[in-house]
């Protein structure tokens, strides 16, 4: 055997540990809980060096995601030097922040989001083309301890070829039991971030054996079967929001829509005052979303399409709201099972089974069939949707994926507990009477 065919020897043997090596990865992370926790650069201790180190990062990872992009059978991520178009021209730039690992990672973003964009179109929708990008905001470190290191000792993050660590605050909300995966290196306009991906060991909770449905709305936001204050959440642009807003467009429309140095400077500005807006809306979302999960252990809701109320007469509420961060998260929970936006839960009676319509105006609920009266509608939405979420797990036996959001898994005594309830309406009880 000569030497050429020995360096290829070692080579597959090489990645074939590397293959082991990661589906052991796999295996070991299935039965761990996964967290991810956001961990801010401090600006105010970044070098001059830094600061052109990252904006050269950033920079060169948009070159190499539109040079693969334009020729995805020559670019690789051993390439040094990649072709940029600057205006009429191409030239040729050199890499020399953006690290090997990182390079890979971007060429399996492109990958993965052309298989997206595959899978959309065999659905039957409409999907384009992958586009250029004028600006890269984020980029993968995809190995720990290689692509970006983090010593907790002196609160500060190490990433590939940038001689500088950078001092961060938040380290201290990691546990010390986790174990750290990769991350992402993201730039806003409020500064540089890192996402740190960690698995943990799963902890066994004790939830209480309780059940409610849950009626999404815009007068109250979630409303509940079992008669609780309802949940509302609303956070209007703030007045600094507004105002850096209306400075930006008096400037761009005095101007003749020329887009000066100042101009992107108050385009910060507004960007930043949206985050924290945001930042404050999901802030609310996740606390009421931890509230509910903590307190019921068996939870239904309907899926509801929150764009479509977003464009219709109710546009500047929802968006004002959490609706669809919190229906997001709530269908990520093992507990909560998803009834079909088609049941009618408005107009269903839960005593004789048919259908009223009611006009919007109109907040409380009564049968013309049987006489069926309750004081508010949503609540008796409420109810008809945990009836309806109890049925389909009875009559389907199984635990589809598809209709509890990915993973419900929840006892079969809750399910016992409810349906002794609904008996005890249907002989005389005022369970469901207001």
């Amino acid at each position: 055997m000569n030497g050429t065919d020995e360096e290829m020897t070692d080579t597959t043997d090489k990645y074939i540990k590397i293959k082991e090596k990661g589906r052991a990865t796999k295996k070991r992370h299935s039965d761990m809980i996964c967290r991810c926790y956001e961990v801010k650069v401090d600006s105010s201790r970044m070098s001059k060096a830094q600061r052109q180190a990252v904006s050269a990062l950033f920079r060169e990872a948009k070159w190499f995601r539109n040079a693969y992009i334009a020729d995805m059978h020559n670019v690789t991520w051993k390439d040094k030097s990649v072709s940029v178009k600057a205006g009429e021209v191409s030239e040729s730039r050199e890499i020399k922040v953006l690290g090997s690992q990182i390079r890979q990672s971007i060429i399996n973003e492109v990958k993965d989001s052309l298989k997206s964009l595959s899978a959309l179109k065999k659905k039957g929708y409409k999907a384009g083309a992958l586009r250029f990008r004028s600006v890269c905001n984020s980029v993968g470190l995809s190995q720990y301890r290689v692509t970006y290191d983090i010593d907790r000792e002196h609160s500060a993050i190490r990433v590939q070829n940038i001689k500088k660590r950078f001092k961060v605050r938040g380290l201290d909300q990691i546990p010390e039991a986790a174990e750290i995966a990769n991350s992402r290196f993201i730039r806003k306009a409020s500064g540089l971030y890192f996402h740190i991906t960690c698995f943990m060991p799963k902890e066994e909770k004790i939830l209480p054996h309780k059940q409610v449905g849950i009626d999404f709305g815009i007068e109250n936001n979630l409303v509940f079967s079992d008669g609780r204050e309802p949940i509302n959440i609303s956070v209007p642009e703030s007045r600094g929001t507004k105002l850096a807003a209306k400075r930006m467009n008096k400037a761009l429309t005095h101007s003749g829509y020329k887009k000066s140095r100042k101009h992107f400077k108050r385009k910060a500005k507004l960007q930043r005052a949206y985050e924290k807006d945001n930042n404050r809306r999901k802030d609310l979302a996740n606390k009421a979303v931890h509230e509910i999960l903590s307190n019921y252990d068996f939870i239904a809701i309907q899926d509801e399409m929150i764009h479509n109320w977003h464009k219709g007469l109710f546009g500047r509420q929802v968006q004002h709201s959490a609706l669809g961060v919190i229906k997001a998260e709530l269908k990520k929970s093992s507990n909560v099972h998803v009834v079909s936006r088609n049941y009618p839960s408005t107009q269903i009676c839960p005593m004789c089974g048919r259908l009223t319509k009611h006009p919007l105006n109109e907040r409380s609920y009564t049968c013309d069939h049987c006489g069926y009266h309750h004081r508010s509608r949503d609540v008796k939405a409420a109810i008809s949707i945990l009836e309806e979420a109890v049925k389909e797990y009875m009559l389907s036996g199984t635990e589809s994926s598809e209709s509890r959001g990915g993973q419900t898994r929840y006892s079969r005594t809750v399910i016992y507990q409810y349906w002794s309830k609904v008996i005890a309406c249907e002989t005389g009880s005022s369970c469901f009477q207001a």
